[in-house]
Parts: C-alpha cells; structure tokens; sequence
C-alpha cells in the first residue's frame, strides 16, 4: 500500500498539462490521467500502476496510473437520528408550482447520479441519456404517488 505524498498540476503555456506526483515509497513522476482517479489527496492511500512511455522524440519514462485504494476508506460515523415517531400517513397535495419544482429537483439529482456513475466507470457516455429518462420516470413516478 502506497500513500500519495505530493501531487501538482503542471502547466504549459498558462494552461493545465496534467499533473506530477510523488508517493511516499521514494517514487515519483508524471501521472497517466486517463489511468487515474479523479479527486485524489495528498495523505491518500493509493494503488500505483507503473506504465512504460515513450516519448515521440524517443525518450522513455514511466508514468503512473493512480488509483484509490477503496479497500482502506474508512465510513465516516456519523451521529445516528433521535429517534423519530413514523410520519402519519396522510394525504399530501403539493400545488403546481411546488410539484414541477420536485420534478426539475429529481431531474438535476437523477442527472447528477448518471454523471457520478459515469465519472466511476459504472457506465458508458452512451448509456447516460436512457439511464437519466428512466431514473427520471421512476422518480417522477414517486413524486405523482406521494402527491395522490
């Protein structure tokens, strides 16, 4: 197991060229972005692939993919809930405007759920538009059940 001990974007030109890092077993070098976790931190705790690179000019390096060590996150313990009586049931009825409000809510979470899938490699760029529309139905669903 690796910890990730420095990791810096690069630049060139004034714009983003990737990134260095360094890990606290003494390796270090440029990191393979397409190869790597999104959102790493300095202190986490990392699986490190080395990758053979040659450069156009002929030049060879080894870049690194960088992966999160999922195995060591550790839950964050969060206080449980006083204790709740269970919501009655009963009738709700929201009006127009609050209903097309927890809709367009349930649109932009059900999209923000289809990127993060995306984003973890969960699905492809092609699936996120029938996956959304069918969250999107399941949640509108709901939300016309709880209103009726």
């Amino acid at each position: 197991m690796t910890k990730l001990a420095k990791i810096e974007q690069k630049t060139f030109q004034n714009k983003p060229s990737g990134f260095t890092v360094a890990f606290d077993d003494n390796r270090s070098g440029n990191m393979d972005e397409k190869q790597s976790d999104k959102g790493l931190r300095v202190g986490d705790n990392v699986i490190v692939t080395e990758i053979p690179y040659t450069s156009k000019a002929g030049n060879t390096s080894t870049l690194y993919g960088v992966k999160l060590d999922v195995a060591t996150i550790k839950p964050q313990s969060q206080p449980l809930p006083p204790a709740q009586t269970p919501p009655q049931p009963n009738k709700l009825s929201l009006t127009v405007s609050s209903l097309s409000e927890a809709k367009a809510s349930a649109t932009i979470k059900a999209m923000e759920f289809m990127v993060d899938c995306f984003i973890a490699d969960k699905i492809t760029w092609d699936q996120i538009q029938p996956k959304h529309k069918e969250l999107t139905g399941y949640l509108y669903d709901a939300i016309d059940e709880c209103n009726s």
